[in-house]
């Protein structure tokens, strides 16, 4: 009798965790009310930007109901730093820079302010890929508390706010000391991609946004992509996604409302600062998997394409060429502490997926919710590429997305 009450026992547990869904909706409605994502919108894409799979569920504020629509915008943090990348090359190939460019060439050599002499050597190239020697959260927070205030204290969001003074601040806050790791090590910095912006700005003599919007947004009519917050509107109902905060268990979230310091500081926009919806970043990422000789050259698409830094990191992604079957993937995770964004893209393939959440519960190890993005993307991967595929995305994705951790 206790053998059959066990069985119908275990039975009945096997219902609730299955995973073999009917459709993409019904995994995602499941996924986001079972792990409290709150609020999801998810796509799968080819290499002409088609879309493969695309789904929403949830809401924009936890219980408040609004839904997540198919045009909501995400923050994007550290996922756009391959944005950055990208526009750096536009710039590079027009000839106003070079990859190996050096911090001693651009502020100590031009008298703009004077660069410690261990930094001389790091490149342009070096601060896109996270091996210049600039520091890790672990210092800025420790060392720089003072030049935090100062970045927070001069942000705004208005359209024609000039962030320059502010990122030659940062810029020679950070160079006037000594390197923390030797060029080449990797370490993932808080404001490295911030001076690189810095040293594009200088040689262009036009601003971040400026050149962001010329070099990216514009030529990809990525109409759905900005700067900054996605809405700094607190009323409700919601006109974009909220950020959320919450425990390991999903039992206690609170939605954080939207204003100009509830996201990165201004000057830090080049780190982190971006905001996109699917369609949007799908033009982007699509671009990057056919290589459009019209947008880049050929050769500059295959240096940007390989790692700078310790044969895995460079250029704003994570490549990994650990599994056969699929070959090189790049991807690379995003947040802002309370909304969260990821990509891949399969080039041998020939397709991409991208992810944006307005939690970002998946940045801690064992959550509740790091166990249903988790989900989430294998079952994206499974039902696009096959079951060892999809396994293998997730596998990748839990392993490099805490090296994204608050505040990248």
């Amino acid at each position: 009798m206790i053998m059959k009450v066990l069985l119908v026992l275990f039975a009945i547990a096997g219902c609730f965790g299955q995973d073999d869904f009917a459709n993409l909706q019904e995994m995602l409605d499941h996924n986001v009310e079972r792990y409290k994502l709150i609020g999801v919108d998810v796509g799968a894409f080819s290499a002409n930007g088609e879309w493969l799979l695309r789904g929403q569920s949830g809401e924009r504020v936890y219980q408040e109901g609004t839904p997540i629509s198919d045009k909501d915008m995400f923050i994007m943090g550290s996922a756009g730093k391959s944005m950055t990348s990208t526009m750096a090359a536009r710039v590079v190939a027009q000839g106003y820079i070079n990859w190996n460019t050096t911090t001693k060439e651009i502020f100590h050599d031009t008298g703009l302010f004077d660069v410690h002499e261990s930094y001389w050597p790091s490149t342009l190239e070096q601060f896109l890929s996270h091996g210049s020697g600039a520091p890790g959260l672990d210092v800025v927070v420790e060392d720089y508390y003072d030049m935090v205030d100062y970045i927070f204290n001069r942000t705004s969001w208005e359209a024609d706010f000039d962030n320059r003074p502010a990122r030659v601040f940062l810029s020679k806050t950070l160079l006037e000391n000594e390197v923390t790791v030797p060029q080449g090590t990797y370490l993932y910095s808080i404001g490295g991609f911030t001076v690189a912006g810095t040293m594009l700005e200088l040689a262009t003599g036009k601003t971040y946004e400026q050149l962001m919007m010329e070099e990216l947004f514009l030529p990809l009519g990525m109409d759905g992509c900005g700067f900054g917050p996605t809405t700094t509107d607190p009323s409700l109902p919601p006109v974009q996604p909220w950020g959320h905060l919450g425990d390991q268990w999903g039992v206690n979230i609170a939605p954080v409302t939207p204003g100009p310091y509830a996201n990165v500081a201004s000057p830090m926009i080049p780190d982190g600062g971006l905001h996109c919806n699917l369609d949007s970043w799908n033009n982007y990422l699509s671009m990057h998997l056919r290589e459009d000789e019209d947008f880049l050259p050929k050769d500059i698409w295959e240096y940007i394409h390989n790692p700078i830094t310790q044969h895995f990191y460079g250029f704003g992604w994570m490549f990994d060429s650990s599994n056969p079957l699929i070959g090189q993937t790049l991807n690379h995770g995003g947040t802002d502490g309370h909304n969260f964004a990821q990509c891949f893209l399969i080039p041998r393939l020939g397709v991409g997926i991208n992810i944006g959440m307005n939690n970002a519960g998946v940045m801690s190890q064992g959550s509740l919710q790091g166990v249903g993005f988790g989900k989430t993307l294998e079952w994206i991967g499974t039902h696009l590429l096959g079951k060892e595929t999809g396994a293998e995305l997730r596998k990748i994705a839990e392993e490099t997305m805490y090296d994204d951790s608050l505040p990248h």
